[in-house]
């Protein structure tokens, strides 16, 4: 199951990628992101009925509004960094990249995840690379 999720990740990743890429530079950017939202929507529907879990609102929690916000952020702020000029290779890298330093330390004080010498050499390579990739002017 972890290998498909992670080819799912990323096929889903490649596509988001190229797709937000050509949305025109015209079109206001929360129309664009509303009628995905929507399409979303409207395939995640019948999932419900073929993946097994509770299907009870009641116990949702705050996490879903979260996901609401970083989804938004993401989309957005994608939108509009490929607008600006971000350069398809190198802006998911950079984000990504970014993320992940922050979330590592997070895993680690709040959720008890394991530390390593490797994660942390890991860390040192993630930043050599966010250095070596950012756009200079």
């Amino acid at each position: 199951m972890y290998v498909l999720a992670v080819i799912l990740a990323v096929a889903g990743s490649v596509v988001y990628h190229l797709s937000i890429k050509f949305v025109p530079s015209g079109v206001n950017p929360f129309l664009s992101l509303s009628l995905s939202y929507g399409i979303a929507l409207l395939l995640c529907l019948p999932g419900i009925y073929f993946y097994d879990g509770s299907r009870s609102v009641q116990i949702l929690n705050w996490s879903v509004a979260g996901v609401a916000l970083g989804i938004l952020g993401i989309e957005l702020g994608f939108l509009l960094l490929y607008r600006a000029g971000g350069h398809l290779g190198i802006s998911s890298f950079l984000t990504n990249a970014a993320g992940t330093l922050l979330l590592l330390p997070i895993g680690l004080l709040f959720f008890r995840e394991a530390f390593s010498v490797t994660r942390l050499l890991g860390m040192g390579v993630a930043l050599c690379g966010l250095w070596m990739m950012m756009p200079r002017k």
